[in-house]
C-alpha cells in the first residue's frame, strides 16, 4: 500500500529522534560542553583568605562515625579561632547526642530536633551560624586537612557565592577509592559548567555557601540543588573546585541506592517545577542551558529509551538494523540486570547497572512527584 513507506519512513525517524534524545545528557551534552568551556572562559579568583567558617554537619544515629567527624572537622588546617562546628541531630535515636554532648571544645555545639528532614533543620541552624560561611557536610563524610583553606580561597573572588567539591567513595574494607564512572563522569560536567560559568546544583556532602546568601528553603526542598539556584537569583555563580573533596564509605547496597535514586529523582522534579525561572535563558544566560540539559534532560532520558524501544519493535521486520539494535538492548538489560544482583569488577556490567538503575528510579521517581508524594525526612547514605 502505498501509505506503509511514508508510516515506515515517519516511524524511522521517529526512533533516530528518540535515540538521539536518550544519548543527549551522556554523549551530546558533554561534547557541547566541554567545546563551550574552552571557549567561553570564565576563571574566577582565588587566594589565601581566611574568614570565620561554620561547619554545619547533618547527623541522624551516627554514633559509629559521630566523634571521628568531628575531631576531622576540629583537626583542619585552619585557624582554630576563625571555625566553629555545629552537629544537627536529626531525631537521633541512638547515642550521636550524648557522644557530641562529651566533646569538651568551645567550637562545638549540638543543636538536637526532633525528626523534621536535613532541610528544616538547616533552616533552624544556619540563621545562628556564626560564620561567614557555611560549609555543609554529612557526619560519614571525612574531609582532607585542606579542606576549608581550599573552599574559602574560591570564595575570595566576589563573584562566587557557593562553591561545591565532590565525594570520593572508598572501600571499607581496604581503604581504596571506588569511585565509579559515573560519579567522575558528574564531576567533570560540574567543572566544565563552572569554567564557562556556574555548575549545576551541589554535592550534598560536601559544598559551601555565603551565609549572608542563604535563603529558607520549603521543608521539601532538595537543599544541594535549591540552594545553589538561590545563589545563582542572587547574582552570584556557583563553581566546583575539584580540590575540594571528602571521603565516604561505599557501602550502601543496590537497592538502598535505588530507594535514594527515587527520592533524589522526586525532589529534583519539583525543585525544577518551583524554580522554572531558572531556565529562562534571557536572564540565565548559559546556565539555563546547563540545567535544561544536565537535570531536565537526564530525568527524561527513561522515557525517551521507553519509546525508541517502542519504535523499534514496530520496525523489526523492516530493516536488519532495527533487530540488532532490540536484541542488543535486551542483552544489555540482562547484562545490567546480572550487575545489580551480583558483584562484579567488570566496568562494561558496572555502567551498565547503574544505568539500569537509575533509569527505573526516574520513573519511579516521575510517579512519585505526580502522586504529590512529599520526601521531608532524609536517611544518611551507609
Amino acid at each position: 500500500m502505498p501509505s506503509i513507506s511514508p508510516i515506515l519512513r515517519a516511524m524511522e525517524a521517529l526512533f533516530f529522534i528518540l535515540i538521539f534524545l536518550s544519548a543527549y545528557p551522556f554523549v551530546v551534552y558533554p561534547a557541547v560542553l566541554l567545546l563551550i568551556s574552552g571557549i567561553v572562559r570564565r576563571p574566577w579568583e582565588e587566594g589565601e583568605i581566611r574568614p570565620a567558617v561554620t561547619i554545619v554537619v547533618s547527623a541522624h544515629n551516627e554514633e559509629a562515625v559521630i566523634a571521628q567527624k568531628v575531631r576531622n572537622c576540629l583537626d583542619l588546617d585552619y585557624p582554630e579561632g576563625a571555625i566553629d562546628i555545629i552537629v544537627v541531630s536529626d531525631g537521633s535515636t541512638d547515642r550521636t547526642d550524648e557522644i557530641v554532648s562529651s566533646i569538651k571544645d568551645h567550637r562545638v555545639s549540638l543543636a538536637v530536633f526532633p525528626r523534621l528532614g536535613k532541610t528544616a533543620c538547616l533552616n533552624r541552624v544556619v540563621p545562628s551560624a556564626r560564620g561567614e560561611i557555611c560549609v555543609f557536610t554529612d557526619a560519614n563524610s571525612m574531609f582532607p586537612p585542606h579542606a576549608l583553606a581550599t573552599v574559602v580561597g574560591s570564595l575570595k573572588d566576589p563573584t562566587v557565592g557557593a562553591v561545591t567539591g565532590w565525594t570520593e567513595y572508598v572501600n571499607p574494607e581496604n581503604g581504596r577509592a571506588v569511585t565509579g564512572l559515573y560519579s567522575g563522569f558528574e564531576r567533570w560536567m560540574k567543572h566544565r559548567e563552572s569554567l564557562a560559568g556556574s555548575c549545576v546544583g551541589a554535592d550534598g556532602a560536601i559544598f559551601a555557601v555565603r551565609k549572608s546568601l542563604f535563603r529558607a528553603l520549603r521543608e521539601d526542598d532538595i537543599n544541594d540543588l535549591v540552594i545553589p539556584l538561590n545563589v545563582l537569583k542572587a547574582g552570584k555563580r556557583v563553581v566546583m573546585n575539584p580540590g575540594f573533596f571528602c571521603y565516604e564509605q561505599s557501602a550502601q547496597g543496590a537497592y538502598g541506592e535505588y530507594r535514594r535514586q527515587v527520592r533524589i529523582t522526586a525532589r529534583t522534579l519539583t525543585a525544577l517545577r518551583r524554580n522554572m525561572g531558572c531556565m529562562n535563558p534571557f536572564r540565565f544566560g548559559l546556565f539555563s542551558f546547563f540545567l535544561i540539559s544536565h537535570k531536565g534532560m537526564r530525568l527524561t532520558f527513561p522515557f525517551f529509551m521507553l519509546g525508541a524501544t517502542a519504535a523499534c519493535a514496530l520496525l523489526y521486520e523492516g530493516p536488519g538494523f532495527f533487530k540488532v539494535f532490540l536484541w542488543s538492548q535486551a542483552l544489555a538489560v540482562v547484562v545490567a540486570a546480572y550487575g545489580l544482583l551480583r558483584k562484579t569488577q567488570n566496568r562494561f556490567i558496572g555502567i551498565a547497572a547503574i544505568f539500569l538503575l537509575t533509569a527505573f528510579a526516574h520513573l519511579a521517581g516521575w510517579l512519585r512527584m505526580i502522586r504529590g508524594a512529599s520526601d521531608v525526612i532524609w536517611l544518611p547514605r551507609h
